[in-house]
């Protein structure tokens, strides 16, 4: 695989965000659509996207597939995404080819890992899978599994806890007969019965049944839901509406927010199995000359300002409030307290950069 087809691929990669995880998503230009794993959006009617190339931003979820594990979303029109193409009909897929397995695991950001089919066709539960050796890891459902020229030839949808490098991706020819079907539908969202297969529309589920076979519908899939925020993260997420942000684009799970304000992203977590709540902050990284006048600065601010602290990490400087119990958490202290650590956030930058020449973090690419 060439370095070109790579970075377009990269260029076709979304990461997904809900209150309750994250997983990937693709897009597949031919069909307008984003591809990902119905387990990925489960229960959300609009979810978060963000890639290498654009900021977060919130979309529609199209399509759910309980039967298949596939969910389309919408693509934005206010962004160039590229696209990735579906193997075509009748692609042959043999055991041993090379494959790369595209995603964000563990919530790491673009990641690809090659490997190669070690089955090319596993039957589970009716559905024909490709079985895989690449490493696949939660954060990776939803993304493609690819050939070597780059052509989508699964969705990769889970894995075998019990064993090692055991991983399966839904077989593209399911995933076209989906896209095909929901296309043709010409619905703007539809669900499909996982009892009788028909795709079902708002306008034709029947009190919360299947209107062809009669089965029950999963109501969340139609409605959407709830997102109810614990008694901490709820004080969080008022004080962010509160400093006027978008919550949908703000938040990465339930207990993770990232605040992208200019040329910073600050991050806010809520660690509930040590009860505690803070901030970081990436500010720029140090320069390559007068090192020493960076720490001296940073070492007299840390005796100067209260409940904030300069770290360095590799060559990064870092600027973090101090622990704050759950306890002693409260809408307006915690108010004043983001506030005023957010204009700290902006003057330290600007001070690091214009006085000790310190690099911005666009520079390190």
């Amino acid at each position: 695989m060439t370095q070109n087809t790579i970075l377009s691929i990269e260029d076709a990669i979304v990461k997904i965000l809900t209150p309750w995880g994250n997983g990937t998503g693709f897009l597949l230009g031919e069909y307008e659509l984003i591809v990902t794993n119905r387990h990925v959006v489960e229960g959300c009617r609009q979810v978060t996207i963000m890639s290498e190339n654009f900021k977060k931003r919130t979309v529609n979820v199209l399509y759910a597939d309980p039967l298949h594990d596939l969910a389309f979303l919408e693509t934005p029109e206010d962004v160039a995404i590229g696209s990735l193409q579906l193997a075509f009909d009748d692609y042959k897929i043999t055991q041993g080819d090379p494959i790369l397995a595209v995603g964000h695991p563990l919530n790491l950001n673009y990641t690809n890992t090659k490997g190669i089919v070690s089955k090319a066709s596993r039957t589970v539960s009716g559905l024909n899978y490709i079985q895989t050796d690449a490493a696949i890891n939660p954060g990776n459902s939803g993304g493609p599994l690819l050939t070597n020229d780059g052509l989508v030839i699964g969705v990769n949808t889970f894995i075998l806890a019990s064993g090692q490098n055991l991983g399966f991706a839904l077989h593209y020819s399911h995933l076209k007969k989906c896209l095909d079907d929901f296309k043709k539908s010409g619905a703007p969202y539809a669900v499909r019965c996982s009892s009788c297969t028909n795709l079902v529309t708002e306008e034709t589920l029947k009190n919360g049944y299947c209107p062809y076979c009669g089965v029950k519908m999963n109501e969340d899939d139609f409605k959407g839901k709830l997102y109810l925020p614990g008694h901490t993260s709820k004080k969080i997420e008022e004080i962010i509406k509160k400093m006027g942000y978008n919550l949908n684009t703000v938040r990465d799970s339930k207990y993770n927010w990232t605040i992208e304000d200019s040329n910073l992203n600050i991050s806010i977590t809520h660690r509930p199995d040590i009860n505690y709540v803070s901030a970081e902050c990436t500010l720029c990284k140090i320069p390559e000359t007068k090192i020493d006048r960076v720490y001296e600065f940073l070492l007299r601010q840390n005796f100067r300002l209260p409940r904030i602290a300069f770290s360095v990490e590799d060559c990064y400087v870092k600027i973090s409030t101090s622990y704050i119990k759950d306890s002693d958490f409260h809408t307006d202290t915690g108010y004043e307290l983001f506030s005023k650590y957010i204009n700290n956030c902006h003057r330290y930058c600007n001070i690091l950069i214009e006085r000790y020449y310190c690099l911005p973090i666009e520079s390190d690419n």
